[in-house]
């Protein structure tokens, strides 16, 4: 158990990790900061923190862990106004879903640290609803969360940041940040920006009400995550643009063998990338 965990952006995933440790008692104080001040009264309202701030300097006490939950494209500037905090915290992590971008901005921030508290993290975990609002106690319960520790890692830090995720019941694992990128990119970041990109499609084409009208439950399985934050997923997509332009065209790759499929009228080569496709996706829901 510790004193006092800060959360950094009280929304949807640094909301639903505060109700999980306040559910599990891991903690005796929860302090908010958002830029938000409907956010940090929200917070407040629905006892997801004990107390909340618009800016992290007035903040009154030096939290023994920080866990910043805001877009990955703000966290830089987030680590600028730790400075006073980094000597004196036991762990200061994040949730960001883009690895390398994030250690890049700690060590433009703090080039000349050469062991730190700071654990890189990303929760696989989500809703399609956002803000502090749609925050549940157990929205880590048996997800995975993939911790990212650079070689400067104070492994107290790591042993301490580990066992907060456990004690919300996620299951927690380590990939180097290159690898954690590359997997998240084809697996979470390509899904949604296709996703995003059917939905504005469709939505741009003659008849659209009666597209939507009439989509069937596949389209709604297949879109449901683009109703998605866009500012977030604008983000994300920008922080891991190079691992996303790769798997982007290795599906193209793959796109392209279809429509050559479809245009030669070959039933053949369309039941193989089927067949193959449903394989590898049954063997996945199987393990």
């Amino acid at each position: 158990m510790v004193k006092t965990i800060c959360v950094i952006g009280v929304g949807l995933i640094g909301g639903s990790l505060a109700c999980g440790l306040r559910k599990h008692h891991w903690c005796e104080s929860i302090v908010g900061i958002d830029v938000s001040q409907s956010a940090i009264n929200d917070a407040l309202r629905l006892q997801v923190i004990d107390d909340g701030y618009t800016n992290i300097e007035d903040c009154p006490v030096i939290p023994d862990i920080v866990v910043i939950a805001v877009p990955v494209l703000k966290v830089a500037n987030i680590f600028r106004q730790l400075k006073p905090w980094l000597n004196e915290c036991r762990a200061i992590t994040d949730v960001g879903s883009t690895k390398q971008s994030v250690i890049n901005d700690f060590n433009q921030v703090y080039p000349e640290q050469s062991s730190n508290c700071f654990v890189p993290g990303h929760p696989i975990a989500g809703r399609e609803q956002s803000g502090v609002g749609a925050a549940i106690d157990d929205l880590f319960d048996a997800r995975k969360v993939i911790l990212t520790p650079t070689e400067h890692t104070n492994e107290n830090s790591l042993k301490l940041v580990t066992e907060m995720w456990e004690q919300v019941g996620a299951k927690v694992e380590r990939l180097s940040p290159q690898d954690h990128d590359q997997i998240l990119a084809a697996t979470s970041h390509l899904p949604h920006a296709l996703a995003f990109s059917l939905v504005h499609c469709l939505s741009t084409q003659s008849h659209t009400q009666e597209i939507f009208r009439y989509a069937a439950g596949g389209f709604a399985d297949f879109t449901r995550i683009a109703s998605s934050d866009p500012a977030v997923w604008r983000d994300i997509c920008l922080a891991n643009r190079e691992q996303l332009l790769s798997a982007l065209s290795h599906f193209d790759t793959s796109l392209q063998q279809l429509r050559s499929g479809l245009e030669a009228g070959d039933g053949d080569a369309l039941e193989r990338i089927f067949v193959d496709a449903k394989n590898a996706r049954d063997k996945y829901t199987d393990s």
